[in-house]
């Protein structure tokens, strides 16, 4: 049973290897459990949803299911016509045909039961139709004349074809019940299949952060060695500046930073050692590459803040194309809805001149 929980909810150790790949060595269990446990309410959820769904269904065609034909104690089938003025009824029904070597052929037909006409007028099949070419011609001339007829108050369905063979009806009752089933399959399926949905979100907006905020982070640092701080004070100051304004949270690029510089002064750790395990976990190519910058010209002064310069202006390159993107993607998603106002502008416009036609 746990196998099946951690399948549909999503595998443990791939949540584990995207929350290492993100935040790092640290124990992410209850943020894993919360997660699970979200995803298996709402599998709970759907499956309550699916059964009330269902009974109630159930119960209503039960309650609601009519029967059309009926059967006499002279084993006389019929249906009641309805009431001059009213519409005619559709009966869907299967219709079984006995051939002379006992095979049985089936049809599914629809039959059409007109309400008597205040002026009867009986239609006769001709002698010449009596004899057909084979059974599915002359259940069609069958079919066609019962779907015409409109004499007595009731129709009577007849137990023989012309050339002897036996006939059987059948009413047929439509249920909405393997569509119902359907959906709920296929709303299970979709949350399955979207179980992974919260951590890519979550990774997707990581690394839109980097690419965010990162020319600004050069821009900054470009500046304070500019003004004659090294390269570790300089980190540090721009870390205390965002401390200062309580932003180092929204964003996940600044708060990955802060826990650097936390581990810079609680284990006197390698701040270039620190970017580069950061750029390795992030995946971000430009982020590697200012890294490796940074790495291999730490100790060159005005060498490093040139190219950390030129990386800059890249950067912000990078980041105008990815704004441009994300205004052509709102563009198309705005395109259906504004589809559907042009619809409806149209509609209002050309009802008024439709009804007086």
């Amino acid at each position: 049973m746990k196998k099946i929980i951690n399948a549909i909810t999503g595998d443990t150790g791939f949540f584990e290897k995207k929350y290492l790949k993100l935040y790092g060595k640290k124990d992410f269990s209850d943020e894993i459990r919360s997660i699970k446990f979200k995803m298996l309410k709402r599998y709970v959820m759907l499956m309550i949803a699916a059964v009330f769904v269902l009974a109630l269904c159930i119960i209503h065609e039960s309650n609601t299911k009519q029967t059309m034909i009926n059967v006499s104690e002279g084993n006389e089938i019929s249906i009641a016509r309805p009431q001059i003025g009213e519409m005619p009824l559709r009966v869907p029904v299967r219709l079984e045909v006995l051939t002379e070597d006992n095979e049985r052929m089936a049809k599914n037909v629809t039959l059409l039961v007109n309400p008597k006409a205040e002026d009867e007028i009986e239609f006769e099949i001709e002698e010449e139709q009596l004899v057909s070419i084979n059974i599915e011609e002359e259940i069609k001339r069958l079919i066609s004349f019962i779907n015409r007829s409109n004499l007595d108050d009731k129709l009577v369905l007849p137990t023989m074809l012309s050339n002897g063979f036996m006939l059987t009806w059948q009413e047929v009752h439509s249920s909405r019940l393997p569509i119902i089933v359907m959906l709920f399959v296929v709303v299970g399926f979709v949350m399955y299949q979207n179980r992974f949905a919260k951590i890519k979100l979550t990774e997707k907006e990581a690394h839109e952060s980097i690419i965010i905020e990162l020319p600004e982070f050069l821009n900054k640092l470009v500046l304070l060695l500019n003004a004659g701080l090294v390269l570790t004070s300089a980190f540090d100051k721009i870390l205390e500046n965002r401390e200062k304004r309580g932003e180092e949270e929204k964003s996940y690029f600044y708060s990955q930073l802060m826990q650097i510089g936390r581990s810079m002064r609680e284990t006197n750790g390698s701040m270039v050692l620190e970017l580069k395990s950061f750029a390795g976990r992030s995946g971000v190519r430009e982020f590697t590459r200012v890294t490796n910058i940074i790495a291999d010209n730490a100790s060159k002064g005005a060498e490093l803040v040139e190219k950390l310069q030129g990386e800059s202006e890249l950067l912000w390159l990078t980041k105008k194309k990815l704004a441009e993107e994300k205004g052509r993607i709102a563009e198309t998603k705005m395109t259906f809805p504004l589809m559907i106002l042009l619809l409806i502008l149209i509609m209002v416009t050309t009802a008024p001149a439709l009804m007086e036609m």
